[in-house]
C-alpha cells in the first residue's frame, strides 16, 4: 500500500457518528452500495450508531445536517414486518446514501457553518474571509481546526483576534490555513511544504504512529481527517490552529 493510501485509510476512515442508526438487518446492503457509489473511501457502517453532538467528528456533523435521521427513525419504527424491511431498502438507505451527495454540494464556507464549527465561522465573518470561502472558481483547500484546536491556544487570544484593530492580523492566521488549490491527502503526503493563501509556507511531515500507520502533521498539527471533499475545495481537519511565522 502506498504512502498516500496508508495515509487514507489509516487516518481518514470516516466515521458517520449520527443520531440515525442503519437497522442491522440493512448493513450489508448499504455497505455495498455505499462502496459502489464511493470505492475510493473506506467507511463502516458499524460506525454509524449514534453519538453525542461532540464526539461526532467533522464529516459526521455534514452527514447528520443533510437529513433529518429522527424524523426517519421514527417512521422506521412505526413500520411494521415487512413494511419495515421495505423501508430501510427503499427510504432509509437511500436518504443516507444521498448526503453523501449533498455534502458534496457544499460549499466550503457553507460546511464550515453546517458542522458547527462556530469559533472558525465568527472568525471568518470577522475577517471578511466568508466571501473567499463560497466563491466557486478557485478550488480551495482548507486546514480546518476543531473547536478543541482553538481551545488550546492561551486563553483570551481568540477573543483579543477577533477586535475590529486585529482583523489583518487574523486573516493572516486564516489565509495561513488555506492552499489555493485543491489538494487530495495523496498528494499531501509527497510533499514536504505547501504555498498557502497568505504567502507563507506550512511544513508538511509523515511519521508512523505505534500501530505503523502514516502520521502527518502541518507544522506542528496533527492531520485527524482527510479528503472531505466539497463543491469548491477540499477539507482536511487538523487538532491544532496554524500559526504563521
Amino acid at each position: 500500500m502506498n504512502r498516500g493510501k496508508s495515509l487514507f485509510c489509516a487516518l481518514l476512515v470516516v466515521v458517520c457518528t449520527l443520531v440515525f442508526t442503519v437497522p442491522a438487518s440493512a448493513h450489508s446492503v448499504f455497505k455495498k452500495q455505499l462502496a459502489a457509489k464511493y470505492p475510493d473511501r473506506s467507511i463502516s457502517c458499524n460506525t454509524c450508531h449514534g453519538k453525542s453532538k461532540k464526539d461526532r467528528n467533522v464529516y459526521g456533523r455534514l452527514l447528520k445536517s443533510q437529513f433529518d435521521s429522527q424524523s426517519l427513525t421514527a417512521d422506521f419504527k412505526a413500520k411494521k414486518g415487512a413494511e419495515k424491511k421495505t423501508f430501510e431498502n427503499e427510504v432509509m438507505i437511500p436518504e443516507f446514501l444521498s448526503a453523501f451527495d449533498k455534502v458534496q454540494a457544499l460549499t466550503l464556507a457553507e460546511a464550515i457553518e453546517a458542522a458547527e464549527l462556530k469559533t472558525l465561522l465568527t472568525a471568518a465573518k470577522a475577517a471578511d474571509l466568508v466571501a473567499p470561502l463560497s466563491q466557486t472558481d478557485q478550488p480551495i483547500t482548507l486546514f480546518v481546526p476543531t473547536e478543541a484546536a482553538f481551545a488550546k491556544l492561551p486563553e483570551g487570544t481568540v477573543k483579543d483576534l477577533l477586535k475590529a484593530e486585529n482583523k489583518e492580523k487574523l486573516a493572516a492566521i486564516l489565509m495561513y490555513h488555506a492552499v489555493p488549490q485543491k489538494v487530495s491527502s495523496a498528494d499531501v503526503v509527497k510533499l514536504k511544504s505547501a504555498e498557502t493563501a497568505g504567502g507563507n509556507s506550512v511544513k508538511i511531515s509523515v511519521s508512523k504512529n505505534s500501530k505503523d500507520e502514516d502520521e502527518v502533521k502541518l507544522n506542528d498539527a496533527l492531520v485527524t481527517e482527510t479528503d472531505i471533499m466539497l463543491k469548491n475545495g477540499v477539507i482536511h481537519v487538523i487538532d491544532s490552529v496554524l500559526l504563521p511565522n
